[in-house]
């Protein structure tokens, strides 16, 4: 899910001896970080493709494959790249080391290592982590904004493009983006009452939830529980979760983008993902504001 942390940073360690298993656990622990191990390259790259790690300290030397393989596979697939590799080796020979660099390593440390090397080290390759799934997540976020413009563009540029097709194919962007399992749009023109409703053709039942008959625009951006219709059956531990912002163009609030999950709603809870959904709104506002614009022009010259 793009932009929200599911868990702690995650260190994998690659290597066969207990010792260094054990002083990687507790070294892991303090850092405040989730920790797991492999014994061999083939175990490695399975839990890579179970749950990608942050970090992984991979031993050169292995029973089927060499630590440079594993990590070749690891860097030059997109799914993968972003990891940070550290070599863990009893060999320091200039010969090994650009072999292991050359497999795209990201750092290096012979063993056995110290508790205070190894924590040092670890910390920067975590902190270079973060800071490239933060560069990551801006420039695709930047890329969603420029779909949107784009998609919109097309009632200026394409004879017949619809703006209701439009916008749904925009709300599956946006839900893909966010990882959610739906988005949503009301709007009205500026000065107008009646309200517009889209829906993303991402719902995991097929079809939007009953319960987004009862949303209206909202002023303030906000994370909360889905409304519950009266009458209506509420399934045993299923719950839905609403992250919404407003749309506004000048002093008019013209509608409100929503994004929902199904999940247990947490009072406290705020992130990143609602501050994103926020800038998106402002710039989604815009983009559907130029295109009502443009439709009815395009109505009055028909006319």
């Amino acid at each position: 899910m793009f932009l929200r942390k599911p868990a702690p940073p995650l260190i994998l360690l690659v290597d066969d001896e207990p010792y260094q298993v054990e002083t990687a656990s507790y070294i892991a622990f303090e850092l405040g970080c989730d920790f797991d191990s492999a014994t061999s390259g083939t175990e490695a790259l399975q839990k890579v493709a179970e749950r990608p790690p942050d970090l992984i300290l991979l031993d050169v030397r292995m029973p089927d494959l060499l630590g440079y393989e594993v990590c070749r596979r690891i860097k030059t697939d997109p799914a993968t790249s972003g990891i940070q590799v550290i070599f863990v080796t009893a060999r320091n020979e200039e010969e090994d080391l650009l072999q292991g660099f050359d497999a795209l390593a990201n750092d290096y440390i012979t063993k056995p290592f110290s508790a205070r090397e190894f924590k040092a080290r670890a910390k920067n390759a975590l902190r270079t982590k973060e800071l490239l799934d933060t560069l990551l997540a801006r420039t695709r976020f930047l890329e969603l904004q420029q779909e949107v413009s784009e998609r919109f563009d097309e009632l200026l540029i394409t004879e017949g493009a619809d703006i209701d097709a439009i916008t749904t194919s925009v709300l599956d962007k946006i839900a893909a983006f966010f990882g959610v399992s739906g988005a949503s749009l009301q709007n009205r023109a500026p000065g107008e009452l009646e309200v517009r409703s889209h829906f993303s053709t991402t719902w995991p039942s097929g079809n939007p939830p009953p319960y987004l008959s009862a949303l209206a625009l909202v002023e303030d951006p906000r994370v909360d529980r889905a409304p519950r219709i009266p009458g209506a059956l509420r399934e045993s531990g299923s719950e839905w979760v609403i992250t919404a912002a407003p749309l506004w163009i000048g002093e008019d609030l013209t509608g409100t983008l929503r994004l929902h999950r199904e999940g247990t709603y947490s009072p406290s809870q705020h992130s990143v993902e609602l501050e994103h959904l926020v800038a998106l709104a402002g710039h989604l506002a815009r983009a559907v504001h130029r295109a009502e614009t443009i439709e009815r022009l395009k109505r009055q010259l028909s006319a």
